[in-house]
Order: structure tokens, then sequence, then C-alpha cells
């Protein structure tokens, strides 16, 4: 898969140039080929394009004049993020076995719109980042950590240990986001499509709240109700 973003891939490859194929890029600033020197060091080979087709390469304009070719995403490590004071992470996004790459791909650039801190996903059953997940982020993989972790719910309790109010979205909960308090730090649980949350997922949410209706449509998509929550998070401690 192809990433992008002069930080994205100055760190792949300081941490992780054995999972590089190949750069290219089309910009010559000087942190562009400071990259494009780093990769020849690593033995990986350079092109040049044009911007037109490092675009038609990645699928979108924001890649800051340069590309990776990458053999697995390298996701971000959970106990690092742990590491950092909670206020600078958050808010946080955890994802319940969200399935859809076009939903993530969407949760992943309203994350670095709203100033998410990073996005938690499990192992199992559940979308990972792809290529199509890149395309439709436009870039924001290179500006947002993606963690995944083995236990969604342990991971829950250990940002609860850390500080965190964790705050489920449920379509069907009693209290609405807009009377419940949002400050940070705080972890937003986003639940399975079709299914929502999982019992225990739910089970250790500190509260459940709802984006109220007023239209005939009972409920939104899980990317569009992540953005909204998110922009609720951001007023709230604006």
């Amino acid at each position: 898969m192809w990433i992008s973003g002069v930080h994205v891939v100055k760190e792949v490859l300081s941490k992780k140039p054995h999972l590089a194929i190949e750069v290219v890029f089309c910009r010559k600033d000087s942190a562009v080929m400071e990259i494009v020197d780093q990769a020849r060091v690593c033995g990986l080979a350079v092109k040049e394009l044009s911007r037109a087709d490092l675009n038609q390469i990645v699928g979108y304009r924001q890649h800051q004049g340069i590309a990776l070719k990458i053999k697995a995403f390298p996701y971000a490590d959970f106990d690092d993020l742990l590491d950092q004071p909670p206020e600078n992470i958050s808010p946080l996004v955890l994802l319940d076995e969200i399935e859809d790459p076009q939903n993530f791909g969407s949760i992943l650039r309203s994350a670095a719109f709203f100033g998410s801190g990073g996005i938690i996903i499990p192992e199992h059953r559940s979308v990972s980042v792809t290529d199509a997940v890149s395309r439709v982020s436009a870039g924001a993989i290179s500006m947002v950590s993606v963690v995944r972790v083995p236990n969604l719910v342990r991971a829950m309790k250990a940002l609860s240990d850390r500080g965190f109010t964790i705050v489920g979205l449920d379509a069907h909960a009693e209290l609405s986001i807009y009377d419940s308090e949002l400050l940070h730090p705080v972890a937003l649980v986003v639940g399975n499509e079709h299914r929502g949350m999982r019992r225990l997922v739910r089970e250790h949410c500190h509260r459940i709240v709802k984006i109220p209706a007023r239209g005939e449509m009972e409920s939104l998509n899980a990317a569009v109700a992540t953005a909204v929550a998110l922009a609720e998070v951001l007023r709230q401690n604006s």
C-alpha cells in the first residue's frame, strides 16, 4: 500500500525501513529531499514523478510531495500512546469492530480535522488500514496515530486508569450527548455499523450517549456520528 506525508514517511524509514519498498516524490524542498537521501541510504528504490502522477498513485492531493510504498501499515504502539499526557491525546476514538473501509477512512479524516490524538481498533473482526482507507482519509493516516490492540476492553480499562472518561455512542441511549460533560481527557467508543457496541464494551463505558434526531431518519452512520461527537468534544473544550 501507499502512504504519504513527510512525517509518516520519515517515521517509517527511521523506525521500520524493512517495511518500505519504494519512495516516490514530486517536490524538492529540504524536508522531502532529506527523506529521499535517507531512503537511498536504506537501499530503497527512489523515483521522481510529476505531481499529477503522484496524485494518481496515492489517490488524493494532500501527500506533501512524497509517498512510500510499504508492505504493511506501521501501527502506533498502545503503550507509547499511554505514555503521553492524557490531555495531549484527547479525544481518542475507539472503534468496536467497524467493518466498512469507507467509514474508517471518513473517521480518520474527521479525527484529523478535530484534533483527535489517536484511533484505537481491535486486531480481529475489524477493518484495518488499507489502500482504500488511505484514499478515503485523504492523507489523514499521516496525521492521526492508529493503534491496534488485542483486546479493546482491556484498552478501555487502561485508559480509564489514566483518567479518561469513556463515552459510548448509541442511537438508543437515554442521555443526549449535548447534556453530557465531555471535558478532556475523553475517549469516544463507536460500535459496529449493524450490531453496535458489544456487550462487554458497552459495560465498560462510563456513560452511553446519543445524538438526538429531529428528522425522520432514526440514526446516523458510524462515520457521521463520530464527526458530530468529536465536534461536540471540541466545542465543550474550547
